[in-house]
């Protein structure tokens, strides 16, 4: 078949295009198509404005007048009107009027191509430095704030609100109302009086868009921003446990970045951040009327109520349910793990995804007072540790050569991967310990199993940690005289919080073995006399009571006040609470409260009322005190427990003075941990439970219980008039509380927190 020549088929083509044909009669210049034509176009393709002079050379409008495509929908309005439907006889099709003027010849096809990728690369230009100013307004803006502190009370605090879009899968809804604080009882929250928060960008570019791709389960784009600058601004561990600025910015990707962040992550942050924000809703306080305030086994009672979940109860599922698949999987234990992804991702999603979102998960479970959940998942997060290879850090690994090593993940690829990992293996850590202190069992993972540096400062880890500090310039959780030696050049808050758990652990792994060592022959524990068995001769028992009674004294100077000008230290303030639990914890069982003269009965008064002299110095204060570390719930509901045991001896004794005074005192504690349970659960029944052990020991009730205010003497150690009998003269009624008791009875988990 004989060929068409090329010159024919250039002229064919030509007659066809209507883009290559600038007089052809059917094409409209720009804005003359009919409005109708126009008003259709716009309700289904909304573009830059480069593409607009495109699009209406393509109109369905026509040059006709009225043009082919209003005659078609008139014609179908007709045939396809109701019953009594007014259609007006003729289609509506109206054009701009434009005056005839002679027009300037129509530039040909090259050059109109040439305009159009011209501006399309001006546009695309302009977005890329929209984006970039974006990104470098969250990378500049401080993670502290200067917003002055508010009193617990400040109604001002409870009326803040930020204005939130949601999204769903199915596109936007209403605006939500989303206040700051909620306020619906029993727990309402306020602003944070703290220095250290995390930014909070407003008018975020990705907030703008409407991911087709997002997250079935997760809140919505802008509910989700929310929920995590909330975390990031109250929860005292938020930035330590990531580094901030990288995080937000993660969040700027879309849902199936490999930067974006671990969807077990954002829900777990969704479940903690629903204590501190009413846009969301919190599971309800359990009836203590009809539940003991130390029951374990709370599901047994959750799975009778006739009630849906609420959205934090959600989040935690979702959470537990991510981070059971990915352990199966072993998928983003690391972003990296095995390889699984190229080296140019290796940034901030390839720091733990798995580890973080337990962490945050046990955070939640402990805060709401799920013993079970708490002991198990603390567990897990302190033994996952142990493969990632985060209780060690080179040289300090096995000498044993065996084909797996160390660690299943590959070495971090940057200062701030390598940080944030030690950070979130010493808040695992801690957290179990702390957890740990209120039952006799024993820890997951031992201390001695355990040879990392301590974290660097805080504002090295804010700052991004340039450099690496070396580790000769750091200290080692196995470093001889670590916990009462502190390098002033290393050395914050964070790190004593770190070593305060240190400092507890030991007490918690010397009372849970000291029977163990002293049948196998341990020196530590056996080099003195004693028929009894009394430990408190042992040379281990001498050493942990003088670095319990010597660790807060060891502070450097400018850390010796966790309150300074108004301001908390939160992480200071846990870590002065925790030599005086450890001196309780340690001495509690061996204490005689009823004997005049007992050393330990001594030390343990003595450690309550300097817990009860923090409490008092942070009531003085605008500080909002349910932004504490949960811990201190724990330490001062150990203190309230002290006292109440030597009211009881002091209304046996009939020291009218006493009892008037430790009343005060115990009803003050109470009405503090009460007030901490206005927006953490797990103080609420540490409340609970300490009415409970008031009413059981002296057999009252508790007259004051909110906020008591009195005064005590200054002599804290007014031990020896406080009971002026011997053990043998005590008359103990049947039925009486024995004052013996210790913080680990058998029959009660009073303190499984």
């Amino acid at each position: 078949m004989p060929k068409a020549p090329q010159g024919q088929i250039q002229r064919s083509a030509s007659s066809t295009d209507p883009l290559t044909t600038p007089n052809h009669p059917n094409v409209l210049k720009r804005n003359q198509a009919c409005h109708q034509c126009r008003r259709r176009k716009l309700k289904w393709c909304v573009l830059l404005e480069l593409r607009s002079s495109w699009i209406d050379s393509l109109s369905a409008s026509d040059a006709k007048r009225p043009c082919s495509t209003c005659v078609r929908s008139h014609a179908h309005q007709l045939n396809h009107a109701p019953p009594g439907a007014s259609i007006p006889p003729r289609p509506e099709c109206t054009f701009d009027e434009i005056a005839e003027t002679n027009l300037a010849p129509t530039e040909g096809p090259k050059s109109k191509y040439e305009r159009l990728e011209n501006r399309i690369s001006e546009l695309e230009a302009l977005l890329r430095q929209k984006e970039s100013r974006e990104l470098s307004v969250l990378d500049a803006t401080p993670l502290t704030s200067n917003q002055p502190p508010t009193t617990p009370a400040d109604p001002t605090s409870q009326q803040q609100q930020a204005q939130v879009t949601s999204y769903s899968s199915s596109g936007p809804s209403t605006t939500l109302s989303i206040p700051l604080s909620p306020s619906q009882s029993p727990f309402p929250s306020s602003q944070p009086s703290s220095a250290n928060h995390a930014p909070t960008p407003s008018n975020s570019f990705v907030l703008d868009v409407m991911w087709p791709n997002w997250p079935l389960n997760l809140p919505g784009p802008e509910l989700l921003r929310h929920l995590v600058d909330v975390f990031f601004t109250f929860h005292p561990h938020a930035n330590r446990l990531f580094h901030a600025p990288t995080f937000m910015n993660s969040m700027s990707y879309g849902p199936n970045h490999p930067r974006f962040p671990c969807t077990a992550i954002l829900h777990a942050i969704c479940a903690i951040g629903s204590l501190y924000t009413g846009a969301v809703t919190s599971p309800p306080l359990p009836d203590f009327d009809k539940i003991a305030p130390d029951e374990i086994f709370l599901e047994r009672y959750r799975i009778k109520e006739q009630r849906p979940d609420s959205f934090a109860e959600q989040q935690a599922k979702l959470a537990r349910e991510t981070v059971d698949r990915l352990n199966i999987l072993g998928e983003e234990l690391f972003q990296v793990f095995q390889g699984l992804l190229p080296e140019f991702v290796l940034s901030y999603n390839s720091i733990i995804q798995d580890l973080p979102a337990n962490i945050i998960l046990t955070w939640f479970y402990w805060s709401h007072g799920r013993w079970v959940d708490v002991f198990l998942n603390s567990g897990n997060t302190v033994r996952l540790c142990i493969p990632l290879g985060l209780n060690m850090c080179p040289p300090f690994h096995s000498i044993s050569k065996l084909e797996r090593p160390p660690s299943i993940v590959p070495p971090a690829r940057t200062v701030i991967e390598d940080e944030t990992r030690r950070n979130a293996f010493w808040l695992a850590y801690a957290l179990e310990r702390h957890y740990g202190m209120g039952n006799g069992w024993a820890l997951f993972l031992d201390d001695q199993d355990i040879s990392q540096l301590l974290p660097v400062r805080g504002d090295q880890f804010e700052q991004g940690v340039q450099t690496l500090v070396y580790p000769l310039q750091r200290q080692w959780a196995h470093t001889g005289n670590l916990l009462l030696t502190h390098p002033e050049d290393q050395i914050d808050s964070f790190i004593l919080y770190i070593k305060g758990t240190i400092l507890i652990s030991r007490v918690k792994v010397f009372n849970t073995r000291f029977r163990a060592r002293r049948h196998a022959g341990d020196s530590s524990v056996t080099n003195f006399q004693s028929d009894d068995h009394d430990p408190r001769g042992s040379s281990a028992f001498i050493e942990l009571d003088h670095i319990a009674s010597s660790f807060r004294s060891s502070f450097p100077s400018h850390l010796r006040n966790p309150i300074v000008d108004n301001v908390v230290d939160n992480h200071l303030y846990t870590a002065c609470l925790m030599p005086y639990v450890a001196t309780i914890v340690l001495h509690d069982p061996h204490a005689e409260v009823r004997q005049s003269g007992c050393i330990s009965a001594l030390k343990i008064l003595t450690a309550a009322r300097a817990i009860l002299d923090m409490i008092y110095n942070i009531w003085s204060t605008s500080f909002d005190i349910t932004l504490l570390d949960t811990f201190c719930s724990f330490a001062w509901f150990t203190a309230g427990r002290v006292l109440v045991r030597f009211l009881r001896a002091a209304i046996d004794a009939a020291g009218q003075d006493q009892i008037a005074t430790l009343r005060g005192e115990v009803e003050f504690v109470h009405g503090a941990v009460l007030k901490l349970g206005q927006r953490i659960p797990i103080a609420y029944r540490f409340s609970k439970m300490l009415e409970g052990y008031f009413t059981k020991t002296c057999g009252e009730t508790f007259n004051s219980v909110h906020q008591a205010s009195f005064t005590r003497p200054d002599d804290t150690n007014a031990f020896g008039s406080l009971v002026r009998f011997e053990m043998n003269e005590y008359n103990n009624p049947a039925g009486q509380v024995n004052l013996h008791e210790t913080l680990h009875t058998p029959s009660s988990f009073l303190s499984l927190s």
